[in-house]
């Protein structure tokens, strides 16, 4: 039963809300999960279901129910945060010591690091620092170049764009969970992520070494800055992530877009004559959350490039009318899975599945006119991994009883010198281990071939047929660098294992 109170205060919302959104920023006052009143001025970026999208200054999203909101006080319309002023709230976030930051036109690039830096490795920081901008600002220019070609007029970012770069993985896994509320894919299996919420992109150091990651998202922080596409809005997954792998990066260079083959994906798809996995396109246009499914996500995000590809290279003149179309959707408005398919039938004529079949014709023609040859692999067999400032190379020999590993290790991080501690796992909690000290920078450690007989907490032991690996990262001059040195290693499980 509606009481009189509630009733009033459901009639003054429908005036609140019936203010234009773009006139004025406002001192809105609601209670937070906790049942704390909340104080925030913002503009109104979007009203649906029930929720209310508040933009503030440093362009960060606030979703506040409508019920919550107690008030709403007329205010100045607060200017954008100076991308100078954003790297200052930076530093007072996560604190002098552990992070080191860096303003390159409207781009604010910082590294949270796992301690104070030693004075050796400031100007390494800096100079690492440097190189990520000149790799950001590159991305800009290719971005809009590709926007223009799609007759979609990329404007200039109106906020700061924010990069955090995460010394090592626990400290990115441990903010990544924090920041999702451990929604989607596990924090161990994220390499990277822009938040259309917080308009950041968060990013692994030990990602850093490619840049792949880095591309991928900082295409998608692209894309919800300069007008695009809109944040909040049902956007289907396959396109925004088909666009984002189309970008493709050699090291610190952008070499490829939309329109060009990916290298990663071509070269499969060459291997094998298909696509990895079973999934068909009306399931990949529909359901996007196979997209955020640790099991399905690897496949998902291979169809999305092979989709997006054939669209913008086949059809051409369809594909810039749908990016158009999704330009214009509305923020925190709902799609069902079928009007997803809806809108790809009415854009381009004819269902996703139907379009599955002219995939691998066209790459193979696109193949040959691109004089598209496969790198060979010089060394079948072993497994190579850049995680938590090391490159590892683990080649593995299983016999009957056993499996034997051998393998390199290079210390990746662009900053200081590290030990490490590193244990390959088999399946069935069997493992090995090996402490590297002092590991100097861009320096490799040959692992010496150890069978793999230990067993680990949890572990039922016996032989395996597969592998992983877990390397755990410390700066040489610390305090768990001295008790790694006496025996003290971390904890062993095969429950606490990261594959990666």
């Amino acid at each position: 039963m509606t009481t009189p109170r509630v009733l009033f205060m459901s009639l003054c919302l429908l005036a609140i809300w019936a203010t234009p959104a773009s006139v004025i920023a406002d001192k809105f006052t609601y209670i937070d999960e906790d049942g704390q009143r909340q104080s925030i001025e913002a503009k109104i970026y979007a009203t649906g279901n029930g929720v209310i999208a508040l933009e503030k200054n440093d362009g960060g999203l606030e979703l506040v129910p409508e019920a919550r909101v107690m008030e709403r006080v007329p205010s100045r319309d607060p200017l954008p945060v100076t991308p100078v002023q954003m790297l200052d709230q930076l530093k007072e976030r996560f604190g002098e010591e552990k992070f080191r930051g860096i303003v390159s036109g409207q781009y604010v690039i910082g590294v949270v690091l796992m301690a104070p830096l030693p004075k050796v490795s400031e100007k390494k920081v800096e100079g690492a620092l440097r190189k990520s901008a000149g790799y950001m600002q590159s991305i800009s220019k290719t971005f809009e170049t590709f926007a223009k070609q799609a007759k979609v007029n990329p404007q200039t970012p109106k906020y700061p764009l924010v990069v955090l770069i995460f010394e090592t993985d626990e400290i990115f896994e441990d903010f990544t969970a924090k920041e999702t509320g451990n929604k989607g894919l596990s924090a161990g299996n994220i390499a990277g992520f822009y938040s259309q919420l917080t308009n950041g992109l968060y990013i692994r150091m030990s990602e850093c070494y490619t840049f792949a990651t880095p591309l991928h998202e900082a295409i998608h922080q692209q894309c919800f800055n300069t007008g695009v596409l809109p944040r909040l809005a049902p956007l289907p997954k396959w396109f925004v992530e088909g666009m984002a792998t189309g970008f493709e990066g050699a090291g610190d260079k952008v070499k490829g877009d939309p329109l060009k083959l990916n290298q990663q994906y071509a070269k499969s798809i060459a291997e094998t004559g298909s696509i990895p996995g079973d999934l068909d396109w009306n399931l990949v246009a529909s359901v996007d959350r196979i997209f955020g499914a640790d099991v399905f996500a690897g496949e998902a995000y291979f169809h999305a490039w092979s989709m997006h590809w054939l669209m913008v290279s086949k059809y051409r003149d369809k594909y810039i009318k749908f990016m158009q179309a999704m330009s214009q959707l509305e923020p925190l408005t709902d799609a069902k899975p079928d009007d997803q398919k809806k809108a790809f039938e009415a854009a381009f004529g004819k269902s996703p599945n139907a379009f599955q079949s002219e995939f691998i014709p066209a790459f193979l023609a696109a193949a040959k006119r691109e004089r598209f040859k496969p790198e060979v692999e010089t060394q079948p067999g072993v497994m190579s991994r850049q995680t938590n400032l090391a490159g590892v190379d683990i080649f593995a020999e299983t016999n009957e009883l056993q499996v034997a590993v051998r393998g390199s290790l290079r210390n990746i991080s662009p900053i200081r010198d590290m030990s490490y501690y590193v244990v390959v796992m088999t399946e069935s909690g069997t493992y090995a281990d090996w402490h590297i000290h002092n590991l100097k920078m861009n320096a490799v450690y040959q692992m010496r071939p150890t069978a793999l007989q230990k067993v680990a907490q949890g572990g039922l032991g016996g032989p395996g047929r597969t592998f992983s690996v877990r390397v755990h990262a410390v700066p040489a001059d610390s305090p768990d660098a001295a008790r790694w040195s006496k025996g003290d290693f971390p904890p062993v499980s095969q429950r606490r294992l990261i594959v990666r």
